[in-house]
């Protein structure tokens, strides 16, 4: 039977793990759609890559500093909305938005990683679900606005040694 301390420190690493996790992904899924862009040399999608982001955490801070509703774990002011979910869900909606055709067979598993992140948000205790659903309704609407279908070519995303390799073909 594991002592009352022993379970406490149990579920502290499980939040840890969970914030970890959700830093991972935050940072993880607008790496991939900026190196989508660069991979194929999209100047274009990288300006509206870089829009989408800018408008995204723009917002968020503001909303946070306006808002200022307490975290669930009570460390400060700033839990509405996620920034980390609205990150994650701009730079999918982003890769969707602008390179559907290419994206098709990987968009279930890149908007559950966005997901993803909300959940871990709220399994380490840093927000409710109200700030998760904000945060992802923030980062889809901003690349919604920002993010166009570019035209022709085709992105494959393959298995690496280290981790994804993303390659671009353009259509001639």
């Amino acid at each position: 039977m594991l002592s009352t301390s022993a379970t406490s420190s149990a579920w502290a690493d499980n939040g840890l793990n969970w914030k970890n996790g959700s830093d991972l992904l935050a940072v993880g899924l607008p790496a991939l759609a900026a190196g989508a862009a660069w991979g194929q040399q999209d100047a274009e999608g990288i300006k509206q890559l870089t829009l989408s982001m800018a408008s995204t955490v723009g917002a968020a801070e503001l909303l946070k500093r306006t808002v200022k509703a307490t975290r669930p774990d009570g460390s400060d002011d700033k839990s509405f909305p996620s920034g980390h979910t609205a990150v994650a869900f701009a730079a999918v909606r982003f890769m969707d938005k602008r390179y559907a055709q290419q994206v098709a067979p990987y968009r279930p598993w890149l908007y559950a990683a966005a997901g993803l992140t909300g959940l871990a948000r709220v399994e380490a205790d840093q927000h409710y679900w109200r700030d998760v659903a904000a945060g992802a309704v923030l980062g889809w609407g901003a690349a919604t606005w920002w993010a166009e279908p570019i035209q022709g070519g085709q992105l494959t995303v393959l298995p690496s040694s280290r981790g994804l390799a993303m390659f671009w073909q353009r259509a001639w």
